[in-house]
């Protein structure tokens, strides 16, 4: 028995003898901040709390839960993401560099897209619960850094012919046009042609006429542009994080962002059921198991597309929500949401979630083998992916979306209803 299991089997028993009640969540009022005589935060409450130091020693409780989960997982999912991206402007800056010289860019073109690939994972980990600074003010920070779905491949390519013609700035660009998912089409699209409707965007066909080495120039200027700016976006959210600066953990536990613990801990798993995008909208509907797509199945409708990082994206993202349930990437003791739910007496549902995670972690492992989640979507039965369960898997693309599914549901029902937390606004009344 693992020092986590023995630790959790202990908190199970306490539990039972002392026969407590149903609710476990510290409900009382989290005491505001104090107070100087000038109405400023007191100096003394600067300083950071001594569960922050080591948030998983002693006896569990929620706040020392939020503090580990906060500060050990989502607080350096951002810093892992803020700093994989000057590594990335730095390649673009060399590749654009060589560009011109006529010789050999493979390599420089080759590493740049590395980068960004590490970008792009790094922030689907951050993903697995987008909330406070990411979604503050409707989102406008996350918008700018990922819009896909939104992604307006057209509005990329104009900029790119007015970069190319005259300098300009990022400033401000509409959020559909910039971000991961302009850099990755301006790294990855392989036509050379732009994708706007030329009868409507007529000054495309002259860049369209340019020979491919100075449409390839001219694309990687801009995403050299675009990633100076996404520099900027994931350094904000990073400082907003960070324990050093914004420490947006200390704003979950200290009351000045959520009235009580149990607030606190719904609006996590409010954040975590981003999952149900992942289920929806990034296997989902190209595969055609969910209502919006309309025809037999919607391969166009894949993520990254262009890149071909579908499946690593969702890998990402299941581990590391995995890593929020459990409080930790690694397998070391670490409180998390298993912990709570072992407190009020529901291991079964913590570990029926794991064993959840863990079966739909290693599909989307196996299924990244054989190929892009587009190649294999174009390749399935329609009729025989609709059929396709965890257990009957006449497709293993789309059994993969099984397994994803079987996650979300266990999330938006049996972990909400042993802790007696309400389901996110946008899941009301979802029944898939």
């Amino acid at each position: 028995m693992t020092a986590k299991n023995l630790v959790k089997v202990c908190l199970a028993a306490t539990f039972l003898l002392t026969g407590a009640c149903a609710d476990f969540f510290e409900n009382n009022q989290i005491k505001n901040p104090k107070k100087g005589t000038d109405g400023t935060q007191s100096n003394n409450e600067q300083t950071l709390p001594g569960d922050f130091q080591k948030p998983n020693e002693g006896v569990f409780t929620e706040q020392k839960m939020l503090i580990n989960i906060g500060t050990n997982v989502m607080a350096r999912a951002v810093e892992k993401f803020a700093n994989a991206v000057p590594s990335l402007k730095n390649s673009v800056r060399e590749y654009c560099e060589a560009l011109p010289s006529g010789l050999p860019t493979d390599r420089l073109e080759a590493q740049a897209k590395k980068d960004w690939e590490r970008v792009a994972l790094a922030f689907h980990e951050v993903e697995a619960a987008p909330m406070g600074p990411l979604t503050d003010n409707t989102s406008a920070l996350n918008v700018v850094i990922y819009s896909w779905p939104l992604l307006n491949t057209c509005g990329v390519d104009k900029k790119v012919f007015e970069n190319a013609n005259s300098a300009i700035s990022s400033e401000t660009l509409p959020y559909n046009t910039r971000g991961i998912g302009a850099i990755e089409y301006l790294l990855f699209e392989t036509s050379m042609k732009s994708t706007c409707n030329l009868r409507a965007h007529k000054e495309m066909e002259i860049w369209n006429a340019r020979s491919a080495e100075q449409k390839r120039l001219d694309r990687c200027q801009w995403a050299l542009t675009l990633t100076k700016d996404l520099e900027g976006k994931a350094a904000e959210l990073n400082n907003k994080w960070s324990v050093a600066k914004g420490n947006f953990t200390k704003n979950i536990i200290d009351g000045s962002r959520y009235k009580t613990h149990k607030e606190a801990i719904n609006a996590l798993t409010d954040a975590m059921s981003n999952i149900e995008k992942l289920k929806d909208v990034k296997l989902g509907k190209p595969t055609g198991r969910h209502a919006t797509c309309y025809d037999e199945k919607c391969a166009k409708d894949v993520e990254h597309i262009y890149s071909g990082l579908s499946l690593a994206s969702a890998e990402a993202q299941l581990k590391a929500f995995k890593a929020l349930f459990t409080g930790s990437y690694t397998k070391d003791p670490a409180f998390g949401i298993d912990d709570l739910l072992i407190q009020s007496g529901r291991q079964d549902v913590a570990d029926k979630m794991v064993a959840a995670l863990d079966t739909a972690i290693v599909s989307v492992i196996k299924a990244q083998a054989a190929g892009s989640l587009y190649s294999q979507i174009e390749a399935v039965d329609p009729t025989l992916c609709k059929a396709s369960t965890m257990t009957d898997r006449k497709e293993e693309i789309c059994a993969v979306h099984a397994d994803v599914r079987e996650v979300a549901f266990l999330l938006k029902t049996e972990v909400l209803a042993a802790l007696a937390l309400r389901a996110p606004p946008t899941n009301q009344g979802d029944s898939d």
